[in-house]
Order: C-alpha cells, then structure tokens, then sequence
C-alpha cells in the first residue's frame, strides 16, 4: 500500500461519489464492507512487475480510503447539491481483504492517520 486514508462517514461516501462523478460512470458505485469498515481499494495500474506480484498473490494498491461504518445495503449521500446512493457490498470472502481490515482496524486503534502514515513508510519523522 502506497497510502491509507481514514475519513469519516460523510467524506468516505462523498469522496466514492465524487470520482464517479469525475470518470462520468452511470450505475450505483459500490464499496467493500467487512466488520465495520467500508473501504475502496484502488490498484496500481498494471505493469509487468505489478501483473508478476499480482500472479503470486501479492496486490499492490496504490490508495486505500476507509471509515468506520454499519452495514447497510445502500448508504445514501448528498453531493453536490443531489441525492446519491453507494452500495455496500459484503466481502469476507476475500482472505486479502480480510487481512486488510484487520490492518485497518489496527490503525483506528493505534491513532489514525500518524499511525498509517508510520506503519507505510517508517523513516518519516
């Protein structure tokens, strides 16, 4: 992971509808949910190094945004003036983000953004 940002509920969904908005994608966007966190996990773009780490399990994410949330089929949200919704999409299936929450998790407990900031790149002061 490159960076880890924790916003609250409200910035959490505005800033999932805002980059819909900003790739002009129609549908519902969804977000991942496992024991109460909603995250996104956005990849690096594919390289051959990337593809080759990717094929032996290991993902690199280039940004991971999260917060502190229920679960609820859809969360509604207002932006820019309208009424949105995102859908929450149950992912306790996938062992890597299962793995990722409880890395997140660790984090909200720790201290929040200081503490992700030390834990992704120590030999910042």
């Amino acid at each position: 992971m490159h960076e880890v940002r924790r916003l609250d509920v409200p910035k959490f969904f505005q800033a999932v509808i805002a980059q819909v908005e900003a790739q002009k994608q129609s549908g519902v966007p969804s977000v991942n949910w496992i024991d109460g966190i909603g995250f996104v996990a956005v990849p690096f773009l594919p390289t051959p190094e990337t593809i080759a780490e990717n094929l032996k399990g290991v993902a690199h994410f280039a940004l991971i945004l999260f917060t502190e949330t229920s679960f609820q089929e859809e969360k509604k949200v207002v932006f820019g003036g309208r009424e949105f919704s995102v859908k929450l999409t149950k992912a306790e299936s996938n062992k890597n983000y299962v793995q990722l929450v409880k890395f997140l998790k660790s984090l909200a407990i720790e201290g929040g953004q200081a503490a992700a900031d030390a834990k992704l790149n120590p030999t910042v002061q």
